[in-house]
């Protein structure tokens, strides 16, 4: 279904909280009050970011609902050779300001399109499902069911860790973890990547439901090209990639 477009807005964001998530990652919130901003649960926006007298602009997918009206989250992960990421895991602090633009992106969800999801992720790739699912919790949509299956390498890295555990606790809500690199000696969850055998385990209807992947752009098309052989119409995939 086509949805209608979200203005555009270019503004200044002031830096108001700067919380630690992981050992290389950040979430980065910015306060929105006054200024009239709205977008689609799954969007993201440009952020300039000076560096060494340039100005990088990187897109980021916004982790936080619409719903939350007084600020905009954007979660951030180091990466290596990262010029962008590394100042702002690294450098910003509460105050600093940045031009924002947004929202962009297709990779959205609004309950008209479908109540059964499953959203699948790794790594970074969370923080636009993640928005989905605040947005699920924050506007009481509990005629939606969504079951998240999220891929990291190491324990230390899963970010949102004790969010997550809160949001499984929702009837309507089911989280999944896997490692592929190493895990604690008493892990739970599953090892290894994400497959056709976690997916027929996990996940319910398989055909009839609406998938959203993000990730690496080979986890992505991977993931994807096990649901088509799952049964899933390719219309009922949305992707998003991050390199």
């Amino acid at each position: 279904m086509e949805l209608e477009k979200k203005p555009i807005r270019e503004f200044k964001g002031k830096v108001i909280e700067v919380k630690r998530e992981t050992p290389t990652t950040k979430t980065l919130a910015f306060d929105l009050r006054g200024i009239d901003f709205d977008f689609y649960p799954g969007q993201y926006v440009m952020l300039n970011v000076p560096y060494e007298g340039e100005v990088l602009k990187r897109a980021y997918s916004i982790a936080s609902p619409p719903t939350q009206k007084d600020s905009l989250e954007l979660t951030i992960k180091k990466v290596p050779n990262g010029k962008a990421s590394a100042f702002l895991t690294e450098k910003v602090k509460e105050g600093d300001e940045f031009l924002i633009k947004g929202p962009y992106g297709k990779f959205v969800w609004v309950p008209q399109m479908g109540t059964n999801l499953v959203l699948i992720g790794a790594g970074s790739g969370i923080v636009p499902l993640m928005c989905i699912l605040r947005y699920i919790v924050s506007a009481g949509l509990d005629h939606v069911r969504a079951t998240l299956l999220y891929s990291n390498t190491h324990y230390e890295e899963i970010i949102y860790k004790e969010e997550l555990e809160r949001l499984d606790k929702h009837s309507n809500i089911k989280v999944v973890h896997t490692l592929t690199r190493s895990w604690p000696p008493d892990w739970k969850g599953y090892t290894g990547r994400i497959n056709t055998d976690m997916i027929l385990k996990e996940v319910e209807d398989i055909p009839t439901n609406l998938y959203y992947l993000c990730g690496p752009p080979q986890f992505v098309e991977d993931i994807a090209s096990i649901l088509i052989e799952l049964g899933v119409d390719k219309e009922q995939i949305k992707k998003e990639k991050y390199d």
